[in-house]
């Protein structure tokens, strides 16, 4: 579907986001701006961690595509340059790192998006809750300076109220709504019933009445071998 028939979708008081993809074509680049800004978007989402086609062999098999084929050399310069082709704030989707997450915090980034691109783009990226752990950890502060939002990896409503705990101000879902959408509306409807329920059950046994309250300490993970 085009950018503009899934705007036809949103309700009123809906809130979306456009993610996007870009390389060095301006032309191109601010064709998605425009389209985005039209169709009522409150950000452009650009996801840094797809410099360049994913090793998908299970997809290979299949013969399904990346979203994103080309190279692309995506350097702090490009950031500031494309905040210039738009009015829109532009979240950084897919970082990984405690240092990337300070340097977005230095060069005025409104918001970071912690994500491995679901596990796709390269073997091994750690998941957001790790990252997550790692920036409460060592840079507490980049949760008071811009917004955090996660995904990757979530299944569970243990998985969200984990995140949120750590600082994580919004918590993305991916498969398990493209799982349940094998069942059409009904099934994604039921997905977020599910998903609800289970932040609200999961929270309260933490001790937690408001997600609005909720603090780093409901979660420690130490290594085992820590203790050792």
């Amino acid at each position: 579907m085009t950018i503009e028939e899934i705007a036809t979708f949103k309700t009123e008081d809906q809130v979306t986001f456009q993610q996007v993809y870009l390389d060095s074509n301006d032309t191109a680049t601010q064709l998605i701006f425009d389209r985005a800004e039209k169709t009522g978007a409150k950000a452009l989402v650009f996801t840094v961690d797809s410099a360049a086609d994913g090793n998908r062999h299970r997809a290979a098999r299949y013969g399904v595509g990346s979203a994103d084929s080309s190279y692309t050399v995506i350097t702090w310069d490009l950031y500031d340059h494309l905040r210039t082709m738009t009015d829109l704030p532009i979240v950084l989707k897919g970082i990984q790192t405690v240092e990337d997450a300070q340097k977005a915090v230095e060069r005025g980034v409104p918001a970071i998006y912690l994500s491995n691109h679901g596990g796709r783009q390269i073997d091994g990226a750690r998941p957001p809750l790790e990252v997550a752990l790692e920036i409460r950890r060592q840079a507490p502060e980049v949760f008071s300076r811009l917004e955090v939002y996660a995904d990757g990896g979530v299944r569970y409503g243990a998985d969200v109220v984990k995140l949120l705990a750590l600082g994580v101000r919004a918590v993305g879902v991916g498969r398990p709504f493209m799982f349940a959408n094998v069942y059409g509306t009904d099934g994604v409807r039921r997905a977020v019933e599910m998903l609800k329920h289970e932040v609200a059950i999961d929270a309260a046994n933490a001790g937690v009445a408001d997600l609005k309250k909720i603090d780093p300490s409901v979660v420690d993970w130490t290594p085992n071998w820590a203790s050792a």
